[in-house]
């Protein structure tokens, strides 16, 4: 008979996309673990009890491989959180099921060859399929985009900001001096979605004070982008991405800060998007902006817990499990 294996989801602070694959595996009934990396929250002494849990472990990830202290330690303080080779070290899966956070930059370029390392590749797309020599790859949709993307949405306004690298500033110099550099942006008809990092709050509120219209740094991009004419941003993050394949024409606005060397050398990875545009600054936005049909893909919860769980019990007779 096979053992019963412990699913174990992990991921370091908004990172983490995989609470809703979490719950619905939870509540089909499979023996499902949660750690997620947060501020404030010491992950050591979780880790060391999933470990000793003689149960075989299905680790379920949407974590970068590495672990880099300028990101981890500074800006999502979580200092103590392991790499995930570490963590595949530690609890030594049957299974690893690895799943993107980030749509422009699904690998970073030291990490395909770790790829090694995973058993499934869920993908958001099918271009993810390009590694599909290295691992199984099954695509199942991005997990951020709302079930009804196709269907119209209320209008709320004109153009919203999707901020990038923003919380550099804010957790370097504070709210004050992030304002400052933020004047020149501000429009009436420009609503602001942050990036979901707690340290954005105080620099929220002082924007509200203004009359600026902030939108909940938690909402993921597609299902903020929908409400709007347009988005703009200030880099090459996966906004870009999200926005411009849920139909949302997209400007990358150069002369706004923020718009260095990095973010030009990765403008190529937009060059499939014909609704994606470079302009300079917001004057070059015009009056009359199109919207086109999403092609972003929901996600398959079905499909993505079937694939798991399939994959799982093979692996687990693969490996003599019982």
């Amino acid at each position: 008979m096979i053992a019963t294996p412990l699913y174990v989801f992990f991921g370091a602070e908004s990172e983490y996309l995989l609470h809703p694959l979490f719950e619905a595996m939870r509540d089909r009934g499979y023996p499902c673990l949660e750690i997620h990396a947060v501020p404030h929250r010491e992950i050591g002494a979780d880790l060391a009890a999933v470990a000793a849990d003689p149960r075989p472990k299905i680790l379920v990830t949407s974590s970068h491989f590495s672990w880099d202290r300028r990101y981890m330690d500074w800006l999502m303080e979580v200092p103590d959180c392991p790499a995930l080779v570490e963590i595949i070290g530690m609890l030594n899966p049957v299974y690893t099921v690895w799943y993107p956070h980030d749509l422009s930059q699904a690998l970073l370029m030291d990490e395909v060859a770790k790829l090694s390392l995973v058993d499934l590749y869920l993908a958001p797309s099918p271009a993810e399929h390009m590694f599909a020599h290295l691992v199984r790859t099954e695509t199942v949709g991005w997990i951020k985009a709302v079930s009804d993307i196709y269907e119209p949405a209320e209008r709320w306004g004109r153009g919203l900001f999707l901020t990038m690298s923003l919380e550099c500033v804010v957790v370097e110099k504070g709210p004050d001096e992030t304002l400052k550099l933020m004047e020149n942006w501000l429009h009436d008809w420009l609503w602001i979605k942050f990036a979901p990092f707690p340290q954005f709050a105080p620099l929220e509120e002082k924007l509200k004070a203004r009359g600026i219209n902030i939108l909940d740094r938690n909402m993921t991009p597609p299902d903020a982008a929908r409400h709007f004419d347009f988005v703009v941003t200030n880099g090459e993050s996966s906004v870009v991405r999200e926005a411009a394949l849920s139909g949302i024409t997209t400007y990358l606005v150069t002369d706004i800060g923020l718009f260095g060397d990095v973010s030009r050398r990765f403008l190529w990875q937009f060059a499939d998007l014909d609704n994606v545009h470079i302009v300079r600054t917001f004057d070059d936005i015009p009056d009359d902006v199109p919207k086109s049909a999403p092609t972003i893909l929901p996600f398959d919860m079905e499909k993505a817990v079937a694939l798991i769980v399939d994959g799982a019990e093979n692996a687990l007779v693969a490996a003599g499990a019982g």
